[in-house]
């Protein structure tokens, strides 16, 4: 457990005349919480900052400054800061601090505004005492745009100051790197990472672009790297883009090698190609580095499960679902491993629990497919057949040809007993997927209804005659 150490959990019996046998389980990670906390560790949430732009396309820069903040505390050894993922549930909603602190189990609470108007930006940031109900620091910063990264210097070792906790020299030197000094590509930068996280495949490429124009600024931004990585990565899951990202990942990594989300792409696509290894290395220096980020949780347990090790996917997988409310992928997927595992007692509730955010989620965004998809599959394993079906074919309507919602899809149908229909989107998925998605098609437990189909094994024998064939192409051209 990142952190913490090792925990064993598990039946221990003993039997007479043979030796004690243990039935091993996994450990879910447990909420980190202040009562597994040295004392003199404090618990801080950094809320949403407000934007007072009067511009809601402001939004992205007042985003994008939370989360530098939050990530300048967490290189402070001696504070214990919650990941954006868990605080971002909170913004734009009326919520007392006290009451926010409590759910949380936090004793300190950050909440500011941000309001940039042409070349200047007025900060303003508090830290709260959430026990006393009272401030302990409080500060507002009219500067021009140009002095942005001074500014956020300034706020996290104030807020350092004021809980007089110990920042060491390296620490320091950790929270002045902000990758880039040019605010122009920082701004591109924040505003390609807004659009990254929204993640549909318009989203993405839009967010490359911005991605692009930083680097045109400055050619040596491992942040935009990374971005640019992020981006490639999940189009190309898609079938949307020939690139899957190593190369973007390992050029951030070359300037930046503290940068958790490229080793995290990094260990996706290598896993995607098969190197086990290296693939792992990656993703364990990932989670060294940002232990509680969803992304670096989400993409190593798709890769336990890529190489079929779902006891460790569990782990992961349910970590990443405990840092946003309002992630269902974490938990569907989580469930695929559970059902994969026979263990069917903890399989439907995760389902379930999936189920319900990405019902809130649909309710706030009819049009997200993405979220259609993942919530037909939680459907699929309900049981819930008809209404599966009809979330299938809005997410089809509103995203005609995502093959990596196909494929999804068609794991679902094969689920729900309706193989055409499986086979139909599967083959048409294939088409666009990359050579690599073979593998993860034939290991998925969802697939596992069609592979006694004639038709079903007639396409993977094509597939493997495909990708041999363009294997053998490159050796040659290698050669």
């Amino acid at each position: 457990m990142p952190r913490r150490g090792i925990r064993f959990v598990g039946i221990v019996r003993e039997e007479e005349g043979k030796p004690a046998a243990v039935a091993p389980t996994v450990a879910i990670p447990e909420p980190l919480h202040p009562s597994s906390a040295l004392p003199d560790k404090p618990w801080i949430a950094v809320l949403p900052f407000v934007n007072m732009s009067g511009d809601p396309e402001q939004e992205y820069f007042s985003d994008g400054i939370t989360e530098d903040i939050i990530t300048d505390l967490s290189k402070v050894s001696m504070l214990h800061v919650l990941s954006r993922n868990t605080t971002f549930t909170f913004k734009g909603k009326a919520v007392e601090i006290g009451q926010i602190a409590q759910r949380l189990k936090v004793g300190h609470v950050i909440e500011g505004s941000v309001r940039k108007a042409g070349g200047r930006v007025r900060i303003t940031a508090q830290l709260i005492d959430a026990d006393k109900d009272s401030n302990i620091w409080g500060e507002r910063y009219d500067r021009e745009l140009n002095e942005i990264f001074a500014v956020q210097d300034e706020i996290s070792q104030a807020i350092v100051a004021a809980l007089k906790v110990r920042l060491l020299p390296e620490e320091r030197k950790a929270i002045e790197n902000r990758s880039t000094d040019n605010p122009k590509a920082y701004q591109l930068y924040l505003m390609g990472r807004h659009y990254y996280l929204r993640c549909s495949t318009r989203n993405l490429e839009v967010a490359i672009r911005f991605g692009q124009q930083a680097l045109e600024i400055d050619p040596n931004y491992g942040r935009a790297w990374a971005l640019i990585a992020g981006c490639q990565h999940l189009l190309h899951r898609r079938g949307k883009s020939e690139d899957g990202g190593l190369a973007a990942a390992e050029r951030a990594l070359s300037l930046d090698p503290t940068l958790a989300e490229a080793h995290a792409i990094k260990g996706r696509h290598l896993a995607q190609i098969g190197c086990y290894d290296e693939a792992l290395a990656a993703h364990e220096e990932s989670l060294r580095l940002e232990p509680d980020s969803f992304d670096v949780q989400f993409h190593f347990g798709l890769t336990c499960m890529k190489f079929g090790r779902h006891e460790a996917a569990i782990e992961h997988l349910e970590r990443a679902a405990q840092l946003p409310e309002d992630d269902g992928w974490a938990l569907i997927l989580a469930a695929t491993s559970y059902r994969a595992l026979g263990r069917h007692d903890e399989f439907k509730p995760a389902a379930r629990r999936a189920l319900e955010r990405i019902e809130r989620e649909i309710a706030l965004r009819l049009d997200n497919s993405n979220a259609l998809v993942s919530g037909c599959i939680a459907l699929a394993y309900l049981g819930e057949k008809e209404r599966a079906m009809e979330w299938a074919s809005r997410a089809l309507i509103i995203e005609p040809d995502d093959a990596l919602d196909r494929f999804n899809l068609a794991g679902a149908f094969a689920l729900m007993d309706e193989p055409d229909q499986a086979l139909d989107l599967l083959e048409s998925c294939l088409r666009k997927a990359p050579p690599d998605d073979l593998a993860w098609i034939t290991q998925d437990p969802d697939m596992l209804p069609l592979q006694d189909h004639p038709r079903y094994q007639a396409l993977i024998a094509r597939e493997e005659a495909r990708l041999a064939a363009a294997r053998a192409e490159e050796v040659n051209k290698a050669g």
